[in-house]
């Protein structure tokens, strides 16, 4: 996959990861200081989201954000300092890893803008890998994408059904 960087297209590093792919587990040291391992199951929903401007954790961005944060751990991995501030325990400066494992790692200083929302069983169930560093997300799918995650319900066998008949 390739981004546009200042007019020039570059190719992403490492492996693009797809929807209903497994995801990576990453190490990420949060702003906080405390390190965690995302990306694979959890008790929760993940939405992981990669930023490569200071400006691009907006007004908006952070409305959603707000809306699922008690239901779904939501990660904001950023290349450059946030001019809005985002809870410290799901935020992080600490790109590299995780931009390389996810596919899209520009350089050493940069990371493409990005979103992936993991089910609690680990798998990629939405991505959105934006072609530039200027695009804006569109956040009525992320919204919509998150709530429809957050609500999914594993169907399998209940007791009742398991006993038979």
């Amino acid at each position: 996959m390739e981004v546009v960087v200042n007019g020039r297209k570059l190719e992403l590093q490492k492996k693009e990861r797809l929807v209903g792919g497994e995801a990576p587990a990453a190490r990420v040291k949060m702003n906080s200081g405390e390190t965690k391992v995302i990306g694979m199951m959890a008790d929760k929903v993940q939405c992981m989201i990669t930023l490569s401007n200071s400006y691009d954790l907006n007004g908006s961005l952070l409305e959603v954000i707000e809306k699922h944060k008690e239901k779904a751990n939501i990660y904001v991995i950023s290349s450059s300092e946030l001019e809005n501030s985002y809870d410290e325990d799901m935020c992080s400066y600490d790109f590299k890893d995780f931009s390389l494992k996810y596919g899209v790692n520009i350089d050493d200083s940069t990371c493409a803008k990005s979103i992936f929302i993991i089910d609690k069983e680990g798998e990629i169930i939405y991505k959105e890998v934006l072609d530039d560093l200027v695009s804006e997300f569109n956040l009525e799918l992320l919204d919509s994408e998150l709530d429809r995650a957050i609500k999914f319900k594993k169907k399998g066998h209940t007791h009742e059904n398991w006993m038979g008949v």
